[in-house]
């Protein structure tokens, strides 16, 4: 067969299953801290996604944070929108915050808050047909801190002191990831640092 003829048969193919476009686009991150780097260094972006297909096959080739972990390896994995730097500093982010789930040692719901946070994501199920303006355009992305001394899991907001809004981010957050109601998520502006005694602006 010709290279004409596998061009028109890939053509044909393509039109009868075509790719399932995302809402947005998005990219996939990781760093794993380098005393000898810079952060900004150390950062890896690994794949930007526009559709559903793409975003299964980067995410089945990645390692899940719970190898990771049992792994003893430091390290991140952002998933941003295309186009913003998983920075707070970034002009995206910069007057925004973060929703913050600390999971301590738990490797298995490590895993699927992960993967319930990004399904949330790339369906755009943070935004329902009554909200006055799509939550999903005052969220930024997500991020992943695998550590030995405890893992965290964070939805970052291009929002923060529109109350209304953030705290409806949370409430929908913590549903889709199936939340005990007891555990907490709290919320912290990106430009105050969040330190360890920082108090959070929200907690749901």
């Amino acid at each position: 067969m010709t290279s004409t003829n596998n061009s028109q048969k890939e053509e044909k193919e393509h039109e009868i299953n075509p790719k399932s476009p995302l809402e947005y686009p998005w990219s996939f991150w990781y760093i794993k801290p380098d005393k000898r780097s810079s952060w900004e260094d150390s950062l890896i972006r690994i794949m930007d996604v526009k559709h559903v297909e793409d975003f299964w096959a980067t995410y089945n080739h990645l390692q899940i944070p719970s190898k990771l972990a049992r792994d003893k390896s430091n390290c991140d994995y952002y998933f941003f929108k295309t186009g913003i730097r998983p920075m707070w500093e970034d002009k995206r982010n910069s007057s925004g915050g973060r929703w913050l789930l600390s999971l301590g040692r738990d490797e298995m719901k490590l895993d699927e808050i992960w993967t319930e946070t990004l399904l949330s994501l790339i369906g755009d199920l943070f935004s329902f047909n009554s909200d006055p303006t799509p939550l999903s355009s005052f969220i930024t992305g997500a991020v992943v801190n695998i550590r030995q001394r405890g893992h965290k899991v964070a939805l970052w907001t291009s929002e923060a002191r529109n109350e209304m809004i953030v705290r409806e981010i949370g409430r929908r957050w913590k549903k889709m990831i199936q939340l005990h109601p007891q555990m907490k998520i709290q919320f912290d502006l990106h430009n105050e640092g969040g330190g360890p005694h920082q108090r959070p602006m929200y907690e749901e």
